[in-house]
């Protein structure tokens, strides 16, 4: 890969060291120092949210939480809960809300937390990378990888620290075998895939990028596509694999970029819409655990992990794809436009 400018020098840095992170995010989570976790399948219903990317997060979550747990599980944006709680709360069932947010500060979710305990009288866990910060204070449980923190705008590592955690939270058993498989296959899949995530994201002939994921992975095909926006300001969009086909298709052409984040269940359907948006003339690429897609692009490695534990590594080089964009539009991936930090909202 080759070296950056200074403009986007920290998120450059910040989805590199992503393996060391994850390494570290994986021994706390082994030597048990996240402490006693509620039991998910004691609760009626499992409320993930969060506000953009820690939305995201909570869709990913939902998914894979309703799953393994076998507990009606949800996700919803903060703001949702904040302005019309009575619309999503049930007060006479027994819920935990699982509240995501990196800096531990968004206002919105503050308030959902709030709005939570006024109406259901619920449990409540934070995962955050602040374990310091009023979210975490105002929570029953706390799952921190305060390590993971990042000074750049638009979040990459804490992003995928935070699945770790969700991770834990949700199928804690594996977390052993993922200490020495994830963090390698992440180290690998950077230096396999760098310079072909700096090509595609440094072809300014390339005018709109679409993520496609199905089950959990829309969560993180959404979470793709807001990185493309925040940092390159480029068109994107994110869509269910199959969903593309029912008009969005339309706007696919020669300039087009289609990623499909790819899984095993559900292969034949995924691989036949990546053909159709090839004879459009698309430019396709594939992540898959094993490299089987139809061109067998790119290979995440740690297949035999559960997907839970294998899903981060789908982040980090569609981050670099997005990094490169921005750098070459003369843009700085650290402080995107009109973005800051944390949202805090007046009153």
């Amino acid at each position: 890969m080759s070296s950056a400018s200074s403009a986007g020098r920290d998120t450059r840095s910040e989805i590199l060291s992503q393996p060391e992170i994850w390494e570290t995010t994986l021994k706390q989570l082994v030597s048990g120092e996240s402490g006693d976790l509620p039991d998910l399948s004691s609760y009626d219903y499992v409320l993930f949210t969060g506000c953009g990317s820690t939305y995201f997060l909570s869709q990913w979550a939902a998914r894979h939480c309703q799953q393994l747990r076998q507990v009606q599980a949800a996700a919803l944006p903060a703001s949702e809960l904040l302005i019309f709680p009575s619309a999503w709360l049930r007060s006479g069932a027994r819920g935990l809300l699982v509240a995501v947010s990196r800096s531990a500060e968004t206002t919105e979710t503050l308030r959902a937390v709030e709005a939570f305990r006024e109406l259901t009288k619920g449990d409540t866990l934070a995962i955050t990378c602040n374990p310091q910060g009023p979210l975490a204070k105002r929570a029953r449980w706390v799952l921190a990888a305060p390590h993971a923190q990042e000074t750049s705008v638009a979040q990459t590592r804490t992003f995928t620290s935070m699945m770790l955690l969700a991770a834990r939270l949700i199928d804690g058993g594996h977390a052993p075998q993922a200490h020495s498989a994830l963090p390698a296959a992440a180290r690998a899949l950077l230096d396999q895939y760098g310079e072909l995530a700096e090509a595609v994201g440094r072809d300014l002939q390339l005018d709109r990028f679409f993520f496609l994921g199905s089950g959990a992975r829309y969560g993180l095909a959404c979470e793709a596509m807001l990185k493309m926006k925040e940092m390159s300001l480029s068109q994107s969009e994110a869509y269910h694999f199959m969903e593309i086909r029912h008009g969005p298709m339309s706007m696919v052409d020669g300039r087009a970029v289609v990623l499909g984040l790819m899984g095993v269940e559900g292969r034949d359907y995924e691989a036949q819409v990546i053909a159709d948006m090839q004879t459009l003339q698309a430019r396709t690429m594939e992540l898959s655990p094993d490299g089987a897609g139809p061109a067998g692009q790119i290979a995440l490695g740690a297949e035999a992990l559960p997907p839970i534990w294998r899903d981060p590594l789908y982040l980090p080089f569609l981050q670099l794809v997005a990094f490169h964009r921005a750098v070459a539009k003369g843009l700085n991936p650290d402080r995107p436009t009109h973005l800051e930090f944390v949202v805090k909202l007046d009153g």
